[in-house]
């Protein structure tokens, strides 16, 4: 093990999920803070609106926050030696933000076989209950769990799929400091709620995966290759940005999101749920 002790390692594999992880200093996360509301002024709307499943890609600074070599150690310990970083997305709310998330499980957004992509989600800023931080149902990535379709115009997961059948109440906070780090498995069911706070919440959602794990419903799919080798044949290589605003990684970014997208709202239509 490098980072983290078997207690810990037990704790995630029982829940599903293990928190808080400390990456970054409040300091060093309070530059990210910056460079965050800088990239906002600077597009004129919400990161999170278009820098979706490979948000990192277009932007030097973000790889560098995803090949970080202690978050780097902790992957390791949970998904072995290879590992690769397939994507990441941005999920923020302004202060006094209505927005929530609501319950349910990554892997209704996937296709990956085995279900074992692991999301390490960083903290910009503090992550608390009055500023509505994540929180996980505990072991619900043992058991299958079927979503309902109920679409809110305050709700971030945007076709609005929803958990159904499991013990909300049993839900546990992950508060973070900023730079902290929470690990949760594709398929525990999670949600947040409302902003309340007088100040953003900002978080940065990190995947990570296996080169053995592999997207089931479309060919193509792309990772950078962080620590060991792409052994399987499953991954394409993803491009490294030069710049911030890479034309050519935010091409690849656009296609990878329509590629997730486009199969999740077929998989409604057929009548999936799961």
């Amino acid at each position: 093990m490098k980072a983290l002790s078997e207690s810990q390692l037990d704790y995630f594999h029982q829940n599903g999920f293990l928190f808080p992880f400390d990456v970054y200093t409040p300091e060093e996360a309070s530059e990210f803070h910056r460079k965050f509301v800088e990239m906002e002024k600077n597009l004129g709307h919400e990161p999170q609106k278009r820098f979706r499943i490979k948000a990192q890609l277009p932007f030097p600074w973000l790889c560098n926050i995803v090949s970080n070599p202690r978050l780097l150690d902790a992957v390791e310990d949970i998904i072995g030696p290879n590992i690769l970083c397939w994507g990441a997305s941005f999920f923020t709310k302004k202060a006094n933000d209505p927005r929530f998330v609501s319950w349910h499980t990554d892997s209704f957004f996937y296709g990956f076989e085995p279900a074992e992509t692991l999301t390490a989600w960083l903290g910009f800023n503090d992550s608390n209950l009055e500023s509505g931080c994540i929180k996980y149902i505990p072991g619900t990535h043992k058991q299958a769990v079927e979503h309902d379709i109920r679409p809110h115009p305050d709700n971030l997961v945007q076709l609005g799929q929803m958990a159904i059948g499991v013990d909300y109440d049993s839900a546990i906070p992950a508060i973070l400091n900023a730079g902290q780090v929470v690990f949760h498995h594709e398929s525990v069911v999670h949600g947040s709620g409302p902003n309340g706070a007088n100040h953003d919440r900002i978080g940065l959602a990190i995947h990570y995966v296996a080169p053995h794990v592999k997207e089931t419903r479309f060919d193509g799919l792309t990772a950078m290759t962080l620590r060991g080798e792409n052994t399987s044949g499953n991954w394409g290589e993803d491009p490294w940005p030069t710049r911030d605003y890479d034309e050519k990684c935010i091409e690849a970014m656009d296609a990878t999101r329509a590629l997730f997208t486009n199969s999740t709202a077929q998989k409604i239509e057929a009548g999936g749920r799961s």
